[in-house]
């Protein structure tokens, strides 16, 4: 891998922070060209606290704390599969967002996916 000596000089915060500031600039320029920002004419103060929460809270807080852990990356890798569950209520009680159906199924998806990556098998 062409990359390989690049990721061993640099700690594995700073890597991850070099790696979501590009993630991020490309995202801006994506929502720049397709003219995604319109959107954000319209937020009102809860949408606002909710994307904030969601992106440092839910996103850049979250992966620091996955860097930094000191859990095996499976068990810490499945707290980042909360975000759709942190997501999904937070848009139910600040802007009102329905909980159908199909969300429910993809919550217990969710659910299902944590549980069994992060069970003990059993010695026979």
């Amino acid at each position: 891998m062409l990359s390989r000596p690049l990721m061993q000089r640099s700690s594995a915060l700073g890597f991850l922070t070099v790696g979501m500031g590009a993630g991020a600039v490309v995202l801006v320029l994506a929502g720049l060209v397709k003219g995604s920002f319109a959107a954000l004419d319209n937020f009102t103060t809860a949408q606002w606290i909710a994307g904030i929460y969601l992106g440092a809270g839910g996103g850049a807080f979250a992966f620091i704390l996955w860097v930094m852990a000191r859990a095996t990356p499976t068990r810490v890798a499945n707290t980042m599969t909360v975000n759709p569950i942190a997501a999904t209520l937070l848009a139910a009680l600040l802007i009102g967002e329905p909980i159908t159906a199909n969300l429910l199924v993809g919550l217990l998806a969710v659910f299902a996916g944590i549980w069994i990556a992060t069970s003990e098998a059993k010695p026979a």
